[in-house]
């Protein structure tokens, strides 16, 4: 039975640790058929920082640490892969290939951020593709210029004059859609791939990290909810989310899987320009971001098992160590993540046995399940 294990962000600065000390992670990632994670960053030494508010970028030594760790397919759709412009981007995509790490999601135009890859796994052809709604300045491709495959989302304000009246400087509540041509075409794609596959996965990146959502608005942005049902509907069998830097809620929609997000897996403090950019200066935002708290550092490995027409999702808890390297969690401290996993996804049924989360296909939770 095909094994994909799939995870969220991946940000390298530094080595990873001998094999010894991700004794835990590293071979369920390389007994799995693909390892596949979202690359949050572009690999490169060249490229000036661009005008944002937080710029990244990995040497490409640390692709090493990356196949080392079990990884073979990478989504590139992100808001930082166009941190240091088009001359990174395009040497990024250059020390993939010599790598041999197969990558989704960003390309030389339009068509080419949307192409599958399809792998035939046991005889079973399975189709990925990336996408991002989180789209850095000027990274969107275009039939005319490179960068990620887009779903750019549209964004209304509502304010209530009552509420302003007793709370005044409150945070507006915030409307998004997606832009419906770029809807389409994503849902497009997922139908291409299906055509020539029989299981599509669908890696996006989109949602709200926690420390920019207004307490009132928690959870999902209007528009995951409205572009994940729509690629199901497209053909997508399973949609894995990164972003948010933390988990978010699980939900079967139409008998397919949508991980909102997975959160964080291999982490590292960023050393480029953070917060002293041009941008970040003269911005209005004062956040005091604890890099290592909780909802920063709880993370899953999905296994996803393909076989007899559907996804078998199995969820294995980590937590990031001090340095953003994932630990796999025992006991109760792996009950504990999934059981506020269970918690956030009122639409999906997850229960805990022996170190280890399932997803039961076909329904919600009732009051019973999520525990055992």
């Amino acid at each position: 039975m095909p094994t994909i294990a799939l995870v969220g962000d991946l940000f390298l600065q530094q080595p990873l640790p001998e094999p010894s000390a991700l004794a835990g992670v590293g071979p369920v990632l390389r007994s799995a058929d693909i390892a596949f994670g979202n690359l949050e960053a572009p690999v490169s030494t060249v490229g000036a920082p661009t005008e944002k508010w937080i710029n990244m970028r990995m040497s490409p030594d640390l692709l090493d640490d990356v196949k080392r760790l079990g990884f073979n397919l990478l989504t590139l759709a992100n808001n930082h892969l166009f941190d240091y412009g088009e001359a990174a981007f395009f040497d990024t995509l250059r020390h993939l290939d010599d790598s041999e790490l197969r990558y989704v999601g960003a390309g030389a135009d339009l068509d080419a951020a949307w192409r599958a890859q399809i792998i035939e796994l046991a005889g079973t052809r399975v189709a990925f593709l990336g996408a991002a709604s989180t789209l850095g300045p000027g990274s969107a491709a275009t039939a005319d210029r490179p960068g990620v495959a887009p779903v750019h989302i549209a964004e209304s304000y509502h304010i209530d004059p009552a509420a302003s009246l007793e709370q005044p400087g409150s945070a507006p509540y915030v409307h998004t859609r997606a832009w419906k041509d770029d809807l389409q075409r994503a849902c497009q794609a997922v139908a291409d791939a299906r055509a020539n596959a029989e299981f599509v996965i669908v890696a996006m990146h989109w949602g709200v990290p926690p420390a920019w959502r207004p307490r009132f608005q928690d959870g999902l942005a209007d528009y995951q909810v409205e572009v994940g049902h729509a690629l199901v509907e497209a053909g997508a069998d399973l949609i894995v989310g990164a972003h948010p830097h933390s988990l978010q809620e699980v939900e079967v929609y139409r008998g397919k899987p949508i991980f909102y997000s997975l959160g964080n897996f291999v982490f590292h403090h960023n050393r480029g320009p953070m917060r002293e950019t041009p941008v970040s200066r003269h911005s209005p935002y004062t956040l005091n971001i604890k890099r290592r708290n909780r909802n920063w550092s709880e993370t899953i490995i999905l296994l996803a098992e393909v076989a007899e027409g559907a996804v078998h999702c199995k969820l294995l808890p980590a937590l990031l160590d001090d340095e953003g390297n994932p630990q796999l969690l025992q006991g109760d401290e792996a009950r504990a993540v999934i059981e506020r996993l269970a918690v956030l996804s009122p639409k999906a049924a997850l229960h805990y046995h022996d170190g280890m989360g399932y997803l039961v296909q076909g329904g919600v939770r009732s009051e019973n399940q999520s525990r055992s």
